[in-house]
């Protein structure tokens, strides 16, 4: 029951993450197609796409960590035994998991602020900017979510109680 609460996360990131990605292409296809045939120009394409990126990235986020996809810049810590390594990327996980609990607090105090005043972007076609922010604020909850599964993991690992696995 639990492993399958653990593996939802990446899924529904993925999910999540990949609507972004194909709202946000049909989007440019249709600003496209409308300038290109119509002459005329959708005013709110530029500014909902702006508001995708962000949710694509840290929907996108946990996913990624949970296929061990991010990049990890590695010119020193190769040089290092494996049982060292293992401790360093941990120690980088925590220092990471800190830093994304501040954005993810600040980020939830600009939301709830910009749907409490009812605040809404200077674009053309004003729209409010609450929703998509807490709805990025979600996306990096989950992310959060996921590293702490992977710290969790890796911590294990460390103590002996389990099996790494097959490196990806």
């Amino acid at each position: 029951m639990l492993k399958s609460v653990f593996a939802l996360a990446p899924k529904l990131s993925l999910y999540v993450a990949g609507a972004g990605i194909l709202a946000m292409v049909s989007l440019m296809f249709a600003e496209i197609v409308s300038t290109k045939l119509f002459n005329y120009s959708l005013p709110y394409v530029i500014e909902y796409s702006e508001y995708l990126v962000p949710i694509i990235v840290f929907w996108g986020a946990a996913y990624t960590l949970a296929e061990k996809g991010h990049v990890r810049a590695d010119i020193l810590i190769h040089h290092f035994p494996e049982n060292v390594r293992r401790w360093i990327l941990l120690a980088g996980y925590i220092l990471g998991l800190i830093f994304l609990i501040v954005v993810f607090w600040q980020l939830l105090q600009v939301a709830l602020r910009s749907i409490e005043m009812k605040r809404y972007s200077f674009y053309p076609t004003p729209s409010p900017i609450g929703p998509p922010q807490l709805f990025a604020c979600i996306g990096l909850g989950l992310f959060i979510f996921q590293l702490l599964v992977e710290i969790a993991r890796m911590g294990l690992e460390i103590a002996g109680h389990r099996n790494p696995g097959p490196r990806r």
